[in-house]
């Protein structure tokens, strides 16, 4: 499956999503289950779940695109550290290690140590401290700093793998998930920019719309990526 068509089936399945959260909402508005519907609460209040439904989705996009080059290993009888290699690669698989991939080790490994880590920062209650924020920003920009590394290193060490296409939806998928977290701890721990702060404040039943659809809509984009990354062509 192609990029274009796993963003066509994710956006299909987000129209849908966000017409059933917003007639739960208000059938539950409607018969007294939801608490002060119409009061007003700002981004520190729902930010957080924001926050870790990005970190989770990139924990597990990342942790697709390693199954996927685990998989490749098996098939080509590579090494290990042909794999972690792979794995530091992004998209491209590394079949033999020679001096223009053994670069490559390090990015691997720090990839994969920094999955567990965004799984952890998963919890939203971890989004809701300063502290812990700030660490879960730092991990996400070593992330991000591992996806730029990447499109200097790469093109030379393709030579000696091969290109796994199904990764590459994958890929950007996690990097759009950790672009989009940096900027949610940047608005809950600094405030900006201050206009955009100044207008996270919502209606209760507007801030559990909102939540549900990032955290169903994070979750349903992940979960087409690595289907498309899987099927067998």
């Amino acid at each position: 499956m192609h990029a274009h068509g796993v963003l066509m089936l994710a956006a299909a399945g987000l129209v849908w999503l966000f017409g059933g959260l917003v007639v739960a909402v208000a059938w539950l508005s409607r018969h007294g289950r939801l608490t002060d519907p119409d009061r007003r609460v700002a981004l520190a209040a729902y930010g957080p779940v924001f926050a870790g439904a990005f970190s989770g989705g990139a924990a597990a996009v990342h942790l697709g695109l390693v199954g996927t080059h685990a998989a490749t290993a098996v098939v080509a009888s590579s090494t290990p550290v042909a794999f972690l290699c792979s794995v530091g690669a992004g998209q491209t698989h590394i079949g033999a290690v020679d001096p223009s991939t053994a670069g490559l080790l390090p990015l691997g490994i720090l990839s994969m140590c920094l999955i567990p880590l965004q799984a952890l920062w998963a919890q939203p209650s971890f989004w809701r401290r300063t502290r812990r924020a700030v660490v879960g920003l730092v991990v996400t920009l070593l992330a991000v700093g591992i996806a730029m590394a990447r499109t200097l290193v790469v093109p030379g060490a393709g030579e000696a793998g091969g290109t796994i296409q199904a990764a590459a939806v994958t890929d950007g998928l996690a990097l759009a998930f950790e672009l989009a977290l940096v900027a949610i701890v940047i608005l809950l721990v600094w405030g900006r920019p201050r206009r955009l702060a100044g207008r996270a404040e919502v209606r209760v039943a507007e801030a559990w719309i909102l939540s549900g659809l990032v955290v169903g809509g994070v979750a349903m984009f992940a979960a087409v990526s690595l289907l498309a990354a899987h099927a067998p062509r």
